[in-house]
């Protein structure tokens, strides 16, 4: 994948496989989350992703994010979750 690629992992648990968990990274402070791009659902660990209640709604999140990097996501020890690439 180039620069232009996002990352995602698995369908969403929440609204039924709608939608895929995109890997994010928080500007702030450089955390990634998985983001459903169809429910706006997200999730902080990995191990909580099937469990719904785990979850947080991304658009009552403060922070700003951004779709993560091949580097970044590699750099934080997460390659096995970016399962799948998408031209971004």
């Amino acid at each position: 994948m180039n620069e232009g690629a996002a990352y995602w992992y698995t369908t969403c648990s929440r609204c039924r496989g709608q939608g895929r968990l995109f890997i994010m990274r928080e500007l702030k402070n450089g955390t990634l989350y998985f983001h459903c791009e169809e429910c706006e659902w997200g999730w902080r660990e990995p191990a909580t992703v099937g469990d719904v209640t785990a979850g947080f709604l991304t658009l009552e999140d403060e922070a700003d994010a951004k779709l993560a990097s091949r580097e970044e996501i590699e750099a934080a020890g997460w390659t096995r979750f970016a399962a799948h690439g998408v031209e971004a």
